[in-house]
């Protein structure tokens, strides 16, 4: 049976500079990503899509078949996301970073 823990087992952690500055690497990159119109993700639909530097680098219908189009690219600068394959889906998504609100 499991029992309830007592003690969280998070620990606090305070990033090097390096580490952060590696970490916020792809924030621009991700927010080009949330912005897309729907039309410019229509032909990834169903797929997954490696973007860095604020374009598409890479896609395939699975995720490994992304990662052998990559090599030896650092994934820390690489954000991987998979596009729906429902358009209403992957709209909906466009037309809320596009509104700033709820489609």
């Amino acid at each position: 049976m499991i029992q309830k823990s007592t003690k969280p087992n998070v620990q606090p952690w305070q990033p090097t500079p390096e580490q952060e500055a590696k970490m916020r690497a792809t924030d621009a990159t991700a927010e080009w990503l949330c912005y897309r119109a729907c039309e410019e993700l229509r032909p990834y639909m169903g797929q997954w899509i490696a973007a860095q530097d604020c374009r598409v680098i890479a896609s395939a219908i699975t995720l490994d078949e992304v990662l052998k189009q990559l090599g030896d690219v650092d994934l820390g600068t690489v954000i991987l996301d998979r596009i729906p394959a429902s358009r209403s889906a992957s709209c909906e998504v466009s037309m809320f970073a596009e509104t700033g609100g709820l489609p």
